[in-house]
């Protein structure tokens, strides 16, 4: 095994250069020559003979190996050629959501913190290795040089940039002054010192001061024009690439170096063998230096034209920044960077194509460009006019700057600042599980919102009598009907919404269209008319009912399927509902009381029921956008209460009833509908009861362990409403599935789930075909399934590969709670020579032997002498049994399969430990990184290697002069007193820098943080000549005692510089033992129902109700589908209005987006029907 990791690591081409030797220093750990007999086996070593012996054969089997190498013999044991794939497959999982997220669109996973930061640690750690490994590896030295030259080239970039676009604004705003001006002095001073008095008493150039400010200067001139400085865009705008724009000039020109300089002739090599690209670059280069300066001297090659001067690197450097701020320069003054500004061709498009469906214009957003360039936010002006209309010449800045924004345009044609589905394995799943604590542990039982409502509802008018109490009864049954219409009913279901965009809005779309064509297997396509009704049960925005998600998530997809009225605004507040007549539609007024107006209302109408994740704020959000608002896009939102009934024709009633977080109604709703039974409805009535937890689907998964739920709910069903419920429906499992009784000819309902309106998917397997339903347990079967349970099975195997991509969020977590476990142990003073003599044969079994029994050395100094081990260790196995859903297992079950998940966790944790610490104590003993002799605790030790001390010693003397050297530090020049600086900014401005350069150890700083194999090499040996001191054991336990003789500082450095390595390790392996672990608890044990479909995030399956009351009184149920969901979308050229005031309701393609590309598996499917007869 130690001569497969020679060959990982330290084979190369040519041997090391000078500058990168190391010295060979005893590790402390080591058993010294000089040592009494017998010493060695304090150090937890085994003999010194064996342990010698094997070493030398280790060495001797390195040494051929290294022979047949060099011979042509690429021999690599398979071992070398494993851990080579594993090293490969960390980093590439490490780093999967960075090439590919699969949970959610790219857009937004690269514009969160948690992307940036993890992007961050990655490059550092990738290039601290790189920099360490490379140059030991190579032959070639010009790595040492081209990075010496990136860290001080990336800086100048940086500041260069930054400064000259500096400079260009400030130009951009004098010219403007002056331009407005009219070239006039006094004007120009004027308003510059108004300006500068409103910027002194911090208030805000409004449009008002600014064209006062004006019209004062044109005073001055006797000019009549109004003119104004044009607002620019905020000044950090402009400044979003600068780094990244340094980062590629810097990297670009290194690699240049690296490839084409000669050590030998110290210049450029530009013959034929230096390669094209050479010549190519820095011949062109030499001819226009030797143009421009003929007296400069030249060496013979260069005269010859085989080599170019190192100075042409800063030339190609001059090039590129001279590029960027010309192309700034020409944005600027182009316009481009105001905040009005419109590129011409978008605004002549979509001024003349998309009345938006709310008539307000093209749709708004916030984003734009990195340099200030707005795109369809901003009004319908266009540069190419002024404010008076005119047409005016386009300058060639501005026609140079059009073509650059045309190359670089983006579709705007798309939805823009769309969601993603929720990403539940995040810290969202602390802040949503201590919602449900509070909500059910503290408000539940003492605070019921819904008591609330109905004592606002007996200070209501009623329909005939002011002190008639206004029930949330509507009547539909006798609704307006023109003139050919057929005498039936549709409505529509619909729950578990508001989560992604892509689901939530697909289904929302299918909603709203006017008919729909639906493809059944077996009786090909039928039309299906829009419903009048549409219910909603529940669940409107995940994770949590806040204003950003109602808007987001669940008011943004029904506006962009069906606009609202242009009456419309998010901010109002409704006293008076229904809100009929509609203002800004063509829309009949009807006469009447609010009854009547809503029965004659032609237009959809919805219903809404709060969910479990609506109930986490006491109900708060829902009462003020669904309670409080008239409409959902174009649906009108009647309702005053959260429950409702709804009278419909043919002697049908639809009831929806609150369960809030007790599950159950409470004692006013039942009073309301068993009134409403004994009064309002007859005996051969059917009723429909809508809630949002399927209890009798639940119940039976739960195996009845818990108390009964639904006891209000059920007393009425049993009591008042009997034998009429012919139909229950429910959401909050977000699938579908339809059960009905076993035996014949019973008068129990059928039982229907359908929760798919938008939400991941939940599966259907784990639920059994057959369920015990209520109090006196009736049986029932599944008859219908959607996904079905094979499909289900399948989906749920996803876990083992895709757990790890899609939460890619919980990396944090497993990363504090893994290192944690191992915080107590570091380091492992030896390990690596007790590998080489365990594994001394190369055998796998051997290999899994040593592995497996260090482990346990481990764990049980976990629990011997562990102290924030142990804690975190404790902590890890309780939350794995209070996450493990034990609902349908037996306690000892549940209690041996969470365990078994916290000790393989622990386990994984120990073994990345394990490799880390040997792979760190084999850099020493190869010596691909330097450390300094130890001498007890006065020792000072550096973490500076030989790779950091030659990057630093190659800017010392190649590039640290070229600052030195520069103008800045010179005098400044006799310039005419009018013209010149003054001399005490010159000279703070000289100093300031002089001392960036010359005293702030940026460069050292920087090394030092890219040098993290040296730190933790230096660091190891340094406190395990603490540990491993006077022979004290010091492998696999350490002495309390000489463990606190080391500082905190120490600790703690060498804490942070291994432990970003160990987390590149344990974090992908950690996550996917999660994956495993739930899949297995899905597919064997049947359970984790909840958990392991939400960390999967699915988009498809989505489904919902079409009902319909035919003719005869019969009630059909159309199961719809849409099996897959678009990604991609584009906006509707058919989606507008026939006339202005037309309603939403009323096009022929009401929805703003379709999909990208029309495709069979976006169309909607019928995946089940019924028909139930009425009594």
């Amino acid at each position: 095994m130690r001569a497969s990791l020679l060959l990982l690591f330290s084979s190369s081409v040519g041997q090391p250069s000078p500058s990168l030797a190391v010295t060979d220093v005893a590790a402390p750990w080591k058993a010294s020559p000089d040592a009494p007999d017998g010493q060695g086996q304090k150090f937890g070593l085994l003999d010194r003979r064996r342990r010698r012996s094997a070493i030398n054969r280790a060495q001797d089997h390195g040494r051929n190996a290294y022979a047949r190498k060099q011979d042509g013999k690429k021999v690599m044991t398979w071992i070398s050629i494993v851990v080579l794939l594993k090293i490969l497959f960390f980093f590439r999982s490490f780093a999967s959501p960075f090439f590919d997220p699969l949970g959610e669109p790219r857009k937004a996973t690269a514009s969160s913190v948690y992307w940036k930061l993890m992007a961050c640690l990655y490059i550092w750690l990738a290039s601290a290795t790189l920099l360490t490994a490379l140059p030991r590896f190579s032959s070639n030295y010009n790595i040492i040089i081209a990075t010496a030259l990136f860290f001080y080239m990336f800086f100048l970039s940086t500041c260069s940039l930054m400064l000259g676009r500096l400079v260009i604004r400030a130009s951009y705003y004098v010219w403007q002054l002056w331009r407005l001006s009219g070239g006039s002095v006094s004007a120009l001073v004027a308003a510059f010192k108004l300006r500068t008095e409103e910027d002194d008493d911090r208030k805000p150039l409004t449009r008002e001061s600014r064209s006062f400010s004006f019209l004062a200067m044109e005073a001055v001139k006797n000019e009549p024009r109004k003119k104004r400085l044009p607002e620019l865009v905020k000044f950090q705008r402009p400044f979003r690439r600068l780094a990244r724009s340094a980062l590629v000039l810097s990297a670009s020109l290194c690699v240049v170096y690296l490839h084409c300089w000669s050590r030998t002739l110290s210049a450029f090599d530009t013959s034929r063998g230096g390669g094209l690209v050479c010549q190519g670059i820095f011949l062109p280069l030499q001819v226009l230096s030797l143009l421009v300066d003929q007296t400069s001297s030249l060496a013979a090659c260069e005269q010859e034209g085989t080599c170019a001067s190192e100075q042409l690197i800063w030339v190609l450097w001059a090039l590129g920044i001279s590029s960027h701020l010309f192309y700034y320069l020409i944005n600027e003054f182009a316009g481009k960077h105001h905040k009005d500004y419109r590129e011409p061709s978008i605004a002549r498009k979509s001024s003349d194509s998309d009345i938006t469906q709310n008539g307000s214009g093209a749709e708004m957003s916030d984003e734009d460009d990195d340099d200030g360039n707005v795109g369809l936010e901003s009004n319908l002006s266009s540069p190419r006019s002024n404010q008076h209309g005119t047409m005016r010449r386009e300058t060639w800045p501005s026609i140079a700057a059009a073509t650059i924004q045309r190359l670089r345009q983006k579709d705007e044609q798309q939805p823009q600042d769309i969601l993603p589905m929720v990403s539940w394995y995040s810290n969202m799943i602390f802040a949503t599980g201590f919602d449900m604590l509070l909500a059910s542990k503290v408000f539940l039982g003492r605070f019921d919102e819904r008591k609330m409502q109905y004592a606002l509802l007996r200070g209501t008018k009623g329909p005939t009598s002011e002190t008639e109490l206004a029930r949330p009864l509507f009547d539909f049954s006798k609704e307006r009907r023109s003139e050919g219409d057929s005498n039936d009913f549709w409505f529509d279901w619909m729950s578990d919404c508001g989560d992604g965009f892509h689901s939530s809005y697909q289904v929302a779309r299918l909603l709203a269209q006017p008919s729909l064509d639906v493809v059944s297997p077996s009786h090909g396509t039928r039309a299906l008319p829009r419903g009048k009704l549409l219910v909603i049960g529940g669940d409107l925005a995940y994770p949590g009912p806040t204003p950003f998600n109602y808007e987001q998530r669940f008011f943004r997809t029904f506006e962009d399927a069906m606009s609202p009225p242009p009456s419309y605004r998010k901010e109002h507040i409704s006293i008076k509902k229904p809100a009929l007549p509609v203002k800004g539609w063509d829309v009949d007024a009807v006469a009447g009381d609010d009854g009547d107006a809503l029965q004659n209302y032609e237009g959809p109408v919805t219903f809404i029921i709060p969910g479990n994740h609506d109930w986490f704020d006491g109900l708060a959000a829902y009462t003020r956008y669904i309670l409080s608002r008239d409409w959902l896009g174009g649906w009108l939102i009647p309702q005053r209460t959260s429950y409702f009934a709804l009278k419909l024709p043919k002697n049908w009633w639809l009831l929806g009833f609150d369960l809030a977080l007790d599950d159950d109604i409470n004692i006013e709703q039942f009073h309301f509908f068993a009134n409403l039974a004994e009064n309002d409805m007859q005996k051969d009535d059917n009723v429909v009861v809508a809630s949002h937890v399927p209890h009798w689907v639940l119940e039976d998964y739960e195996e009845f362990k818990h108390d009964e739920k639904e006891t209000n709910l059920r007393e009425l069903i049993n009591s008042f409403l009997k034998n009429r419920v012919r139909l229950r429906l429910a959401g909050d499992l977000h699938h579908y599935t339809r059960h009905i009784p076993c035996a014949e000819r019973s008068v129990q309902p059928q039982l229907v789930v359908s929760g798919g309106g938008g939400a991941f998917l939940h599966p259907t397997h784990t639920f059994g075909d057959r369920i015990k339903v209520g109090k006196d347990k009736l049986e029932y079967v599944r008859v219908t399934s959607y996904p079905n349970a094979k499909e289900s099975l399948c989906l749920s195997w996803l876990n083992l590969w895709k757990f790890r991509w899609r939460n890619f969020r919980l990396d944090i977590l497993w990363a504090i709670t893994h290192f944690g476990m191992c915080a107590s142990l570091f380091p492992l003073c030896g390990v690596y020579e007790d590998f080489i003599e365990s594994n001394a044969s190369h055998q796998l079994s051997s290999l899994l032997t040593f592995v497996f029994t260090r482990v346990l050395k481990l764990f049980g100094r976990i629990f011997l002498t562990g102290r924030v081990s142990l804690i975190f260790a404790l902590a890890f196995a309780g939350s794995a049994y209070g996450f493990t859903d034990d609902s349908n297992l037996k306690t000892r079950t549940a209690v041996l399969w969470s365990m078994a998940h916290a000790f393989g966790q622990i386990f994984v944790a120990l073994a990345c430990l394990l490799f880390v610490e040997i792979l760190a104590e084999f850099v020493i003993e190869e010596g691909l990184v330097a450390t300094e002799d130890v001498v007890g605790m006065e020792a000072d030790l550096s973490c500076s290697t030989a790779m950091a001390s030659s990057i630093f010693d190659e800017y010392e003397s190649r590039f640290k002069s070229d600052i030195s050297d520069a103008s800045i530090f010179a005098e400044p020049p006799d310039l005419l007193p009018s013209r010149r600086f003054d001399d005490s900014i010159y000279d703070s401005v000289s100093q300031t820098l002089k001392w960036l350069v010359r005293e702030v150890p940026f460069l050292k700083m920087t090394l030092a943080l890219f040098d993290l194999p040296g730190t933790i090499a230096a660091t190891h040996v340094q406190m395990c000549a603490v540990l491993c001191a006077d022979g004290a054991y010091c492998l696999y336990k350490n002495d309390h005692m000489l463990y606190h003789q080391l500082d905190r500082y120490t600790i703690l450095k060498y804490g942070i510089s291994i432990g970003l390595y160990y987390i590149v390790f344990v974090v992908p392996l950690a996550g996917s033992l999660f994956g495993t672990w739930l899949a297995l608890s899905l597919n064997w044990l049947k359970c984790q129902y909840d958990a392991g479909f939400s960390s999967l995030r699915m988009e498809h399956w989505k489904n919902f109700l079409r009902l319909h009351i035919d003719d005869k009184g019969d009630l059909e149920i159309f199961a719809i589908c849409s099996h897959r969901v678009p990604k991609k979308w584009r906006r509707d050229p058919k989606s507008r209005p026939s006339t202005a005031a037309q309603p939403s309701w009323k096009w022929r393609h009401p929805s703003k987006w379709i999909p990208h590309r029309e495709s069979q598996k976006f169309k909607p499917r019928l995946i089940d029907y019924t028909k139930i007869k009425k009594l």
